[in-house]
Formats: structure tokens, C-alpha cells, sequence
């Protein structure tokens, strides 16, 4: 039993006994079925955090491992159909005809019905036992749910999402389940609401929109608002926002269509959120006209982030909007994340002008994309209490350059992070890497170069030398599948 269906193991071990019983007659026999023993912590009441996706999912992997363990020990007779089910656990992939559609069908509806159990009986574990719950994920499985079983009731006095502060919710048709969740969360300080990518050109934007909007209202303070992939009434929900203005201080507009004129025309009203800190703008549609230019009297941005990646049928935002809003926020910005496609030295030169010329003596983290050699020298000139750095490098032979590039280094840099560029990357040796870290004025801590297609292990071995924190992977990608999937069921 893998760890993540061990956890499942664990909470249904927590059951009252007549949920047991419960599971028991629905056929649903798990290795200690009705065998009790005393619990040596209250589990359930220490969860903080659900994906319930994820749990679905775990559920429908923990059936499977009861039912080997049961077959492994002569405790169920295999029949026909299910021979192949013992060598991986999953019909679907077996190359035998022994079985028609129709008894494959009848089996998967079998598992969807005893996981649904599971779930019911494991979401009222957790409605009767936590008190304090703060993060709750949802997706598809969740939005599909009739039911919603993980909500309490709206009259339920022991409500224990009445503390949730976090709530991701992604898919569509969610429409009724984000009312339920506005009548039961109205202390909720981070929502992130939206459409995967595949769904977004199909999807129930209105409706939606209009039950976001309510749970937005809703709230008694909230902090932070993601929107996610919305193509219709949006002025509508940075309308509901203005509920919020004096709480608000993160701001993120992902893949969001601003071409309809009264959408572009509502980012007008952001100014009124006095306190907003971070705006973060990706991958939007956004004409590049003077309707933008109202979001420059923001006055109080830290964070400012805009990735121009996805959507290439715009040009960038004119260069006044950028010097209006670097120059307003030149007090107060300290980190500063940007993205554009860059053909040539020409595409955004001014707006790389711009950072050193009006922002640049607070920017402590700075992230941009491709830079030629000139304009890092300005760069590391000006920003002079700059922390983490990272930059894309277009093909070009950079050993003669990072060797000299040490000297030029601001003196509180902690990370530098080196990327390759859209036809190619910096080529250098392990020499020049060591001679730049050898000249570094900047007691580096962190020196990514994973995205950087000239390195090899002597590189590696060059920074490792240095006594610098050097990045081989995405080390997440190296925990089994069960381990990734246990830290987001599951947080205490």
C-alpha cells in the first residue's frame, strides 16, 4: 500500500462504526474491515488543507489496493474479467477480449459508485471532526459532485469551513457550487477561480461570472483574487472587486479577454482598491490603447508582474503606460516581473530604459527576458539592492563576457537564475563559470542554470565548489507520484 492510500487507510480507520458498517454492506471491504482499534490521535481533526480531486482520486486507488490485498491472500475469487486487473490494476490498458464493454462498464460504475461512498463518508469525518480548515481545492471531480460533499450545511452550527481562507476552484459549470460556498465561507482571504486552459473557449463564462461575483461580495475582508481564464462579463467581477477595495492587496488576471469595451474600459476602477500591492497580469487580451493608461495611478504597487508570453497578436502596451506606472510606483516597487517576446535588441529596449531611469533603486527582485550584454551592465549599474535576479540569454558565445561579468555584480545579489533564449542560449565553459564566481563581488547563495543548454556535470561541479546552492532539477519531479499527491490532499 503506497502512502497516499495508507492515509486513506488512516481516515477510514477514524470512521464511527456505523459508517464502517456503512461501507461494509455497500461492499466495500478494506484490509482491517470491521476490526477497530483504539486511536492513538484524532487525525481528522488536525486536517487543514483539501484537494478534493485528489482524495477522489486516492479513494479510487485505495479500492484498488484492498482488492489485490484481498485476492493476493485467497480472500476473493478472481473472476474472468478481472484477471488483467492483477497485473495493473486497470482494465482499460489490458489487450484481452475476454470481457465486452458492457462488463467493463458495469465494473468502473461499480468503483465511481463505492469511491462516492468513500468520499460521503470521509467528508463527513472531516465536516464532524476539524474545526479549523484553511485551504480547500477544487476541480473537476468536486464541480461534478450533486451533491458537494465536502460543504456543510448553510444551518449547520458547527460549519467547519467557517475559518477557510484559501479556495481554488477551476472547471466549468461551477456556477451552483460557488452560491453553496458563498453561503457557508464568508471569511475567505485568497480565492483563485477560473477555466483550465482546454475549456476556456467552451465555457459557462455568465453564469459563472455572476456566482463569483456573489461569493466576492460575500466576503468580510478579502486579500487576494486570481481570475482565471474569464472571456465574458468581467466588468462585472473587477465591478464585485470594488466590495473588497479596502482589503485587496493581490491582484492576478491570468489568460482574461479585455476586447470587449466595457471589460476594457472596468480596469479603470482598480485605482479605487487603495491598498492593492501586487497586480499580475498574463497572458491577457489587452489592446494596446490609452484605456489602459488609468491602471498608472496605482501609487502603492510592490509586485508587479506581466507576461506578454501566450498572446502575440497585441504589440506591448505603449511605452508611456510603462514610464507613468514605473514612475509612480518608484517608492514602493521591489519586485518586478516581465515577459515579451524579443526578435531583436529593439523590442522593449525602452522599457528596459525605463526600469534603470525611474524604479530601479528599490528593485530588489527582478525578473525580465531575453538581455543583450549592455543592457545587464545598466541593469547591475542602477539597481544596486537587487537580491535575485534572472534573465533569458539569446545565442551567443558568453565566455569572455561572464568571465568579466563577477567585477560588475551588485553586492547584495543572492540568485542569479541564467535561461536559455527563444533560438538558442548563452555557450560557455566551466573556465568562464569560474571565473565569474571566483570575481563575483556578490556573495551568491543560489545559481540556477538548469534551462541553460551548455551545462554539464563539470559545471555543476564548479558551482558546488563555490559553496553555492546549485540547481540540478525540478527536485518535485523526482517525488513519486503518491508523495506529490500526500502534500496536496493532505497538510498539517
Amino acid at each position: 500500500m503506497s502512502i497516499a492510500t495508507s492515509l486513506i487507510q488512516t481516515y477510514v480507520d477514524c470512521l464511527s462504526e456505523e459508517a464502517k458498517i456503512n461501507l461494509y454492506s455497500n461492499g466495500i471491504i478494506c484490509r482491517n474491515h470491521l476490526k477497530s482499534a483504539p486511536l492513538i490521535f484524532d487525525y481528522p481533526s488536525f486536517l487543514r488543507s483539501l484537494d478534493y480531486d485528489y482524495m477522489y482520486w486516492t479513494i479510487s486507488q485505495w479500492l484498488v489496493s484492498c482488492w489485490l490485498y484481498r485476492v493476493l491472500n485467497y480472500e476473493e475469487e478472481v473472476n474472468e474479467c478481472q484477471t488483467d486487473r492483477i497485473e495493473d490494476c486497470i482494465i482499460r490498458f489490458a489487450p484481452d477480449e475476454r470481457f465486452n464493454n458492457d462488463e467493463y462498464n458495469e465494473i468502473e460504475e461499480e468503483n465511481e459508485r463505492k469511491t462516492i461512498l468513500v468520499a460521503r463518508e470521509l467528508c463527513n469525518l472531516f465536516k464532524n471532526r476539524c474545526r479549523t480548515f484553511h485551504d480547500l481545492h477544487l476541480e473537476n471531480k468536486a464541480i461534478q459532485s450533486n451533491e458537494f460533499l465536502f460543504l456543510p450545511s448553510s444551518t449547520d452550527p458547527c460549519n467547519y469551513l467557517t475559518n477557510l481562507r484559501q479556495l481554488v476552484c477551476l472547471g466549468d459549470n461551477k456556477s451552483e457550487l460557488l452560491l453553496a460556498i458563498s453561503e457557508v465561507c464568508k471569511n475567505l482571504r485568497k480565492v483563485s477561480i477560473g477555466f483550465p486552459l482546454a475549456l476556456q473557449w467552451k465555457s459557462h463564462y455568465e453564469s459563472d461570472a455572476m456566482s463569483l461575483g456573489t461569493l466576492i461580495e460575500k466576503q468580510t475582508r478579502l486579500e487576494s483574487v486570481c481570475l482565471y481564464g474569464y472571456k465574458r462579463l468581467i466588468s462585472y467581477l473587477i465591478g464585485s472587486l470594488l466590495s473588497q477595495s479596502m482589503s485587496l492587496n493581490i491582484l492576478e488576471l491570468m489568460y482574461t479577454d479585455f476586447r470587449e469595451a466595457q471589460d476594457y474600459q472596468s480596469l479603470a476602477l482598480l485605482p479605487s482598491c487603495k491598498n492593492l500591492k501586487s497586480l499580475k497580469i498574463h497572458n491577457c487580451f489587452i489592446p494596446p490603447d490609452e484605456r489602459i493608461m488609468p491602471l498608472t495611478s496605482l501609487q502603492q504597487l510592490e509586485e508587479f508582474d506581466f507576461c506578454n508570453e501566450w498572446n502575440p497578436l497585441y504589440p506591448l502596451i505603449q511605452q508611456k503606460f510603462w514610464d507613468e506606472l514605473f514612475l509612480n510606483n518608484a517608492n514602493t516597487l521591489r519586485k518586478l516581473s516581465l515577459w515579451w517576446v524579443r526578435s531583436d535588441s529593439k523590442d522593449g529596449a525602452k522599457i528596459i530604459e525605463s526600469i534603470t531611469k525611474r524604479c530601479s533603486k528599490n528593485i530588489s527582485i527582478l525578473h525580465l527576458p531575453i538581455l543583450f550584454t549592455h543592457e545587464i551592465l545598466t541593469l547591475f549599474d542602477h539597481c544596486r539592492q537587487l537580491k535575485e535576479f534572472s534573465f533569458s540569454g539569446d545565442d551567443l558565445d558568453a565566455n569572455e563576457f561572464l568571465s568579466q561579468l563577477g567585477a560588475f555584480t551588485p553586492t547584495t545579489l543572492r540568485s542569479l537564475t541564467i535561461k536559455d533564449g527563444h533560438s538558442g542560449g548563452w555557450n560557455f565553459t566551466e573556465k568562464s563559470l569560474y571565473s565569474f564566481l571566483s570575481s563575483c563581488q556578490a556573495k551568491l547563495q543560489i545559481m540556477d542554470l538548469t534551462s541553460c543548454s551548455c551545462m554539464t556535470d563539470r559545471h555543476y561541479d564548479v558551482i558546488k565548489s563555490q559553496m553555492i546552492i546549485a540547481f540540478f532539477l525540478n527536485f518535485a519531479e523526482l517525488l513519486e507520484p503518491e508523495l506529490q499527491l500526500v502534500s496536496k490532499f493532505t497538510q498539517r
